[in-house]
């Protein structure tokens, strides 16, 4: 059975200058008599001034993520044929994601309009660019998983991690094609009037590989590690917790969770961190 948990946690940084915390995280574990399936989604606001509202567009996109990927959990969570599905994750995914996105973040901003005292902090240049896409203020990118019995949906836009770990403890990178746009601190963003291009989407069937436990992470949480060797490190240490008797390593580690994600903030990137656990129990 798989079981998902998880933990937000506002960034060093952020602390001292009181901005609160951008990241969002949520997650559903659907068990009904025919049907199992889990989703986990995490997004990673901006956070820059000029994205003013990314909080709000971080919130947004776990929302819509979770609603649009129990539709897809409650209609493929046993199919053994995926080949529609592969096709309907690779061509209409994004869009429909990306339009649902858009909509929620119009609704609200219908509903709160930008403040004088929101706006005047802007450059002239960057209040223009708002006028012509006001959604920039909400940027946010996503990280997302849809796992049932037969497959595992991987989904991506923006910078952020899925690692997958199997039996023997070995730490693998979710098998989505790179991203060329993500260097440095720039990051493809759901905020972009094309941002259904920069989705990346992978089907896979378990039947080719069954995880023991897949990690989803915003970029705080790679960024405070040196090295991508301590990051991979990590992600080993919190399986072995998991798998550490059972239930007792996994109520251990959800206690401790945003203590850890508060001090790998402290002493590292000092922004945001979210990570979110699915596992798998073997009985």
């Amino acid at each position: 059975m798989w079981h998902v948990f998880g933990s937000s946690v506002q960034g060093a940084s952020h602390l001292r200058t009181n901005i609160p915390n951008q990241d969002a995280i949520d997650w559903l574990a659907w068990h009904s008599r025919d049907q199992q399936f889990i989703t986990l989604a995490l997004a990673d606001g901006h956070g820059n001034a000029r994205y003013f509202r990314s909080g709000v567009g971080a919130q947004q996109a776990v929302e819509v993520a979770k609603i649009l990927l129990k539709e897809l959990g409650r209609a493929y969570s046993q199919s053994q044929n995926l080949t529609a599905l592969k096709e309907m994750a690779q061509q209409q995914l994004p869009q429909i994601f990306v339009r649902q996105w858009n909509d929620a973040i119009d609704r609200h901003l219908a509903a709160t309009p930008f403040t004088t005292q929101e706006l005047e902090k802007l450059s002239p240049d960057f209040q223009a660019r708002l006028t012509s896409n006001p959604r920039l203020a909400y940027g946010t990118t996503l990280v997302a998983t849809l796992l049932t019995q037969t497959f595992i949906l991987y989904i991506q836009l923006g910078d952020g991690d899925i690692l997958t770990v199997d039996e023997a403890g070995h730490v693998t990178k979710a098998p989505l094609v790179v991203d060329p746009h993500l260097t440095g601190n720039t990051t493809t963003s759901l905020c972009m009037t094309d941002a259904w291009r920069f989705m990346r989407t992978y089907l896979q069937p378990l039947s080719e590989h069954t995880p023991a436990m897949l990690m989803l992470s915003t970029d705080g949480y790679a960024n405070s590690f040196e090295q991508q060797e301590g990051f991979l490190a990590a992600a080993k240490d919190i399986f072995a917790i998991v798998r550490e008797e059972r239930d007792g390593g996994v109520s251990a580690l959800r206690t401790n969770l945003p203590d850890w994600l508060r001090a790998t903030s402290d002493g590292g990137s000092g922004d945001d961190i979210s990570v979110g656990i699915i596992y798998r129990t073997v009985h």
